[in-house]
Parts: structure tokens; C-alpha cells; sequence
């Protein structure tokens, strides 16, 4: 009678190791493949600024080859597109978002600045980012905290780009004026 209480115990061994192994291999993700169907991000270049309050504050930006600036009064350039002219008067948004999106990266010179162009308080404190996009989404080119008073235009930065890079040393932020130069 032992030899079948030792096949038994085995049995019942083998058989609980099956499921865990069964139960193991159900949690291995495969490695994702790249998708060309997958979603592509909505443009090359993505810029947002972000604020507090019932300010409006407006982005305006210039791309290589584009004839006037993007902003509230142009929203469509030839590369940058305003998505949306936050006016900071509705109350359900916060914070208040702006973003453009450029279609393309031409060589040249992109300049984005910040106007501040009603301003309740002596001056708003206005967080600004620009983001280069790839197959793979958007990394982080700039991030910057700035202040903008009532009527007041600063540059975030400008940059040099070459074959859809920055080039080196290029990012500064040397004020060139936008909105005023309409």
C-alpha cells in the first residue's frame, strides 16, 4: 500500500505545480511591437503655457517660413496652429491652458512668447513648456516659470532647428517681439 500513497503524493505534487506554472505564464505580457496604426501625436512640436486666475494671457509663436505669427488674431499659420485662446473667463477651467501645435519641423528659427494681455494683478506667474514630438510621443525640450505684467511681451525661448533637431547652444531667450511686430 505504499507504493500507491507515494504515486498519489507525487500525482497530486505534479499536478499542483502544472497550475502554478499554467498561472505564471497567463501573467508574461509579450513585448508591445510598434504599431503604425497607433496614434501619432498631434503635431511636431507642441507648446503650452498655464496659469491662475481670471487672467487672459495669450502665446503667440513664429516657425521658419511662416509670414506672421500665430496667435488670437492669426490662428492658423503655415506650420503653428493656436488650439485654443483661453480668455480666462470661464470659471470651470483650471488651471488656464493655450497651446499651439506645429505640422512639420522646417529648418530655422522658432521664437514662442507670452502676452500678457489682460492682466488683473501686478503680475501673473505663468508656467510655459515645449515639447518636440517623435513616433513615440513628446519629450521635453523647455520648461520655464515666468512673469507677465498688463500688456507686458516676453520670449520663453527661441531655438535653432536642423533636420527635426535643436541645435546645440541655440535655445536662449533673447526677447523678440511678436504680437508688437503685427
Amino acid at each position: 500500500m505504499t507504493p500507491i500513497l507515494v504515486r498519489d503524493l507525487l500525482m497530486n505534487m505534479l499536478l499542483g505545480l502544472t497550475a502554478l506554472v499554467v498561472l505564471v505564464l497567463a501573467q508574461i505580457n509579450p513585448i508591445a511591437k510598434n504599431n503604425p496604426d497607433s496614434t501619432k501625436p498631434p503635431g511636431d512640436i507642441m507648446v503650452c503655457i498655464f496659469w491662475q486666475g481670471g487672467h487672459d494671457v495669450d502665446l503667440w509663436g513664429t516657425a521658419p517660413g511662416q509670414s506672421k505669427a500665430t496667435g488670437y488674431s492669426n490662428k492658423n499659420g503655415e506650420v503653428l496652429d493656436l488650439v485654443r485662446d483661453d480668455l480666462g473667463k470661464d470659471a470651470l477651467t483650471r488651471p488656464r491652458t493655450e497651446c499651439q501645435f506645429a505640422r512639420g519641423l522646417p529648418d530655422g528659427r522658432w521664437v514662442f512668447n507670452l502676452h500678457g494681455f489682460s492682466i488683473n494683478e501686478p503680475e501673473v506667474l505663468v508656467h510655459a513648456e515645449i515639447r518636440l514630438g517623435s513616433e513615440y510621443g513628446f519629450s521635453l525640450l523647455l520648461e520655464r516659470d515666468l512673469t507677465i505684467k498688463q500688456r507686458q511681451e516676453r520670449t520663453i525661448a527661441q531655438f535653432q532647428l536642423r533636420d527635426g533637431k535643436v541645435v546645440p547652444g541655440s535655445v536662449n531667450e533673447v526677447a523678440v517681439p511678436l504680437r508688437s511686430a503685427q
